[in-house]
């Protein structure tokens, strides 16, 4: 294979394998460095009573929020919890200053290389990058080449891992300049966090803010597209809900206050992009692109199945459309490139890096690969493009034998291997278990290569090592983290958290955008899911009270009649025969088994599948609610009680109140808000329909299922100020069936609907109107057939069940149908 010689970098320093890791908060001596003074005296005062508490405290407020790294894995949708280490690591102003210059160095300098590469290419007429490098690489995109990116800039948001050798001195791990690189909204987490934890401490330390540099950021994405009648469309593009890193997502997307969208979401129409919404197409001018290159298009990359939006690289080629980060500029993570960026910088800027590197070579020159293979174990081996079997491996850990058959497999095919130093990282104060412990820790830091100001985030995202493995090992998506504090700093009035856009001095603002269909379908689901915990809930609270009141091995009329309601709620087959000694297993299952259809668990996941969809649509209190939605049926696990159960029932109750009151008084009465409500009001009209046909059946005639009925549609009060009597089925089903007054009543849902299907995206357009009528015509007829019915039996309420459900099924067709998710070739959508 030919071999190709280019010249690297000056030599780099060798650090010697004994030597210690530095300590981020004490000298040689035992002395606190002076950033660390206040914080460690702080620190040493802390009970372990307190550090319980700030533990507590900061899982509390993660929760609150669901922080996760990765939002339902699997099919048990379990994310992993969101780890925050609540001390800090503290970097001194003037030393993030330096580092902050070297980070712009780097961040223009990645940018010019990726100008060059993708146009004339004059570094590999000059030597100054193998062509090996550039055109074996996958990351490298040769339908980006001679395009110019709207902006001018392939690079616009950056990451930069850096690691503190043992001199102290900070070095480049690894760029990251592929879809906008993810942590900025862990950062904006973690601060949150601790700036609850140690209010006092973060004022006290004059620590820099982080809102100018978001302020900046969006006010940088809505300048940067070309002027389009005064106004620009900003999306946030993400793989979806099931991503690793979605909840950061959701987070960064309502902060800068674009709309969160996915593949499925925009469409291209004459090389221009769209936004499909419930209104109609809407232009897109910019997309904040989280979604990684190769998936961003199946026209320009077949082979991956139905992933991405068909058009959309052929758009930002035309112009028409800013990408960011644009394609092909995750070309300069690759780690093999590292190794040639200081000859670039002094070829082109007459100077050497501001920051050095921790030491990396490519493996495709014959010179280089001899050295390193003479003394493997220093390194940690690494692929130089893409992903390779069983890498990275610590060479130190390997066999002898494993080490000879490394050197074969590398001198087969060199070009694709890079090695890199087995560095020690400095260690940093953890809490871990209420005790104070020293880890390794490595510090991202983020850059927004804007036109006119680039800026470093004063701050960033510290991440840390629970072992002493090499930091290239550590999991991707390790959820242990740590704010980055820049102490003493100059300006601090800024609010942390609070991101003000100074629209007086922006030329232009982002229209508001409608929502997309597929927001519209999963708000929806929201809905009709939320109700349908509810009703579940209050059916299986009221069979235990009645169960609660037998005494004995014996069965009351009550128990029997609240029984067949309970049946129906949780698909429980209708011959099946309940004794009493089985109902605390069979509620207690039906409670907290998430596989067993019908159950509080299993509803409980399918709507926060749905809610996850949605997430930037939904306030953070509502967040919170949902949330401690499957907390509270966890806390039941271990509940062998009846009282302890119906506790249970008692909280879900209060918590999905407290999401209706919620979604009443806090949203927005937009398209969503109604979509929302539209779900709600179907799931109790066919829920209540539901429960009446049960009340028509023979098994049910010779029971009292008046009381039990009224007792699970929450009407008891309601019925005893009307009638002063006894219930009987006509008089309840007269409540709340037909009666508009009775906000659980079929006929009051109706009403709600007829009055949100005239505000409906659409009524009254020619395109629009030829559905939208038969719906409303639907809703009118089954309303009027409801008001005249006559002591409706068995096959009048069957057939208003079905009704509702066409209804369902005629708004899911004429505004959701398009929207579909897919995954892999599957339909992920959530539905009965």
């Amino acid at each position: 294979m030919h071999e190709t010689n280019v010249v690297l970098m000056s030599s780099f320093p060798k650090t010697k394998p004994d030597a210690l890791p530095w300590s981020e908060m004490t000298h040689g001596r035992g002395l606190v460095r002076k950033p660390w003074q206040k914080l460690e005296k702080l620190m040493s005062s802390w009970t372990i009573e307190q550090r319980a508490a700030l533990e507590e405290n900061a899982s509390r407020i993660s929760q609150d929020h669901s922080s996760t790294f990765n939002v339902f894995t699997d099919a048990g949708g379990a994310g992993q919890p969101y780890q925050l280490d609540v001390i800090p690591l503290l970097i001194a102003e003037d030393e993030w200053a330096a580092v902050a210059k070297g980070l712009k160095q780097r961040m223009e300098l990645i940018d010019r290389v990726l100008a060059d590469l993708y146009g004339p290419q004059e570094l590999l007429k000059l030597g100054l990058v193998p062509p090996m490098l550039v055109h074996a690489n996958p990351l490298f995109l040769q339908n980006c080449r001679n395009v110019q990116p709207m902006g001018g800039k392939f690079l616009l948001a950056y990451g930069c891992d850096l690691l503190r050798n043992a001199a102290g001195q900070w070095e480049v791990l690894a760029d990251h300049t592929g879809a906008s690189p993810g942590g900025l909204g862990q950062v904006l987490e973690n601060r949150l966090i601790t700036s609850n934890v140690l209010n006092s401490s973060l004022n006290e330390m004059k620590v820099a803010r982080l809102g100018q540099f978001f302020a900046h950021e969006g006010k940088v994405y809505r300048e940067l597209p070309p002027m389009r009648g005064g106004v620009t469309n900003v999306v946030f593009l993400t793989p979806g809900f099931q991503h690793p890193s979605y909840f950061e997502h959701a987070y960064k997307a309502k902060l800068l206050g674009f709309p969160l969208v996915e593949a499925a979401d925009l469409t291209v129409r004459e090389s221009r992009v769209f936004l499909k919404t419930l209104d109609g197409l809407k232009r897109i001018d910019m997309v904040i692109c989280r979604v990684d290159e190769n998936h961003l298009d199946p026209l320009d990359f077949p082979g991956r199945g139905d992933a991405g939006t068909p058009g959309l690289i052929e758009a930002w080629r035309a112009g028409n459309v800013v990408i960011a980060n644009a394609p092909g500029a995750g070309f300069a993570s690759a780690p093999a490139l590292m190794p040639f960026l200081p000859g670039i910088c002094r070829a082109w800027l007459g100077c050497d890096l501001e920051l050095p590197f921790v030491e990396t070579w490519w493996l495709g020159q014959a010179d280089i690969r001899s050295d390193v293979l003479a003394d493997l174990s220093r390194y940690v081996l690494l692929p130089a493009f893409t992903d390779e079997p069983f890498l990275p491996i610590r060479c130190a850990s390997l066999s002898a034998s494993a080490r000879r058959r490394w050197a074969m497999t590398i001198e087969e095919r060199p070009h694709d291997f890079v090695v890199q130093l087995d560095a020690a990282p400095s260690e940093a104060p953890v809490m871990e278990a209420r005790q104070i412990r020293h880890r390794p820790v490595i510090w991202r830091a983020f850059g927004l290569n804007a036109p006119d100001n680039p800026q470093i985030l004063p701050g960033g995202l510290g991440r840390v090592g629970k072992s002493a493995s090499a930091p290239q090992l550590w999991p991707l998506h390790a959820g242990f983290t740590k704010d980055v504090w820049i102490t003493e700093a100059e300006d601090v009035a800024d609010d942390c958290l609070q991101v003000r856009y100074q629209y007086g001095h922006v030329s232009r603002q982002s229209a508001p955008i409608e929502v997309p269909s597929r927001i519209a379908e999963q708000l929806f689901w929201v809905g009709r899911y939320t109700e349908r915990i509810e009703c579940t809930t209050r059916t299986f609270r009221t069979t235990l009270r009645c169960f609660s009141q037998v005494g004995g091995a014996g069965k009351s009329e009550m128990l029997d009649a609240a029984l067949v309601f309970a049946r129906v709620a949780s698909s429980t087959p209708k011959d099946e025969q309940i004794q009493v000694g089985q109902i605390m297993p069979l509620f207690h299952a039906l409670t907290t088994d998430p596989k067993r259809a019908g159950s509080i668990a299993a509803l409980i996941r399918q709507l926060t599948y749905n809610a996850a969809s949605a997430r930037d649509r939904l306030s953070d209190d509502t967040w919170h609610f949902i949330n401690r939605l499957e907390m509270v049926v966890q806390s039941s696990r271990d509940s062998s009680q009846i009282a302890d159960l119906t506790a249970v029932f008692d909280r879900l109750i209060l918590h999905l109140s407290a999401i209706s009151g919620m979604q009443a008084e806090n949203m927005t009465r937009g398209h969503g808000w109604r979509f929302l409500e539209l779900g709600r009001r179907l799931e109790r009209a066919s829920a209540t329909l539901s429960m009446l046909h049960t009340t028509a059946q023979p098994q049910a005639s010779r029971l009292p299922v008046s009381e039990i009925l009224l007792e699970i549609c929450d009407s008891v009060m309601t019925y005893r100020r009307r009638y002063f009597s006894r219930p009987t089925l006509d008089s309840v089903i007269d409540l709340i069936l037909p009666d508009v007054s009775n906000p659980r009543s079929v006929g009051f849902q109706l009403q709600i609907i007829k009055r949100e299907m005239a505000s409906f995206p659409g009524n009254g357009q020619s395109e629009k109107s030829r559905v939208l009528p038969q719906i409303s015509e639907m809703i009118e007829m089954l309303d009027r057939q409801i008001a005249e019915a006559k002591r409706p039996g068995s096959d009048e309420f069957e057939q208003w069940m079905i009704e509702v459900e066409a209804i369902s099924s005629q708004v899911n067709e004429h505004f959701f149908s398009h929207s579909t998710r897919k995954a892999g070739g599957q339909a992920q959508m959530i539905k009965p």
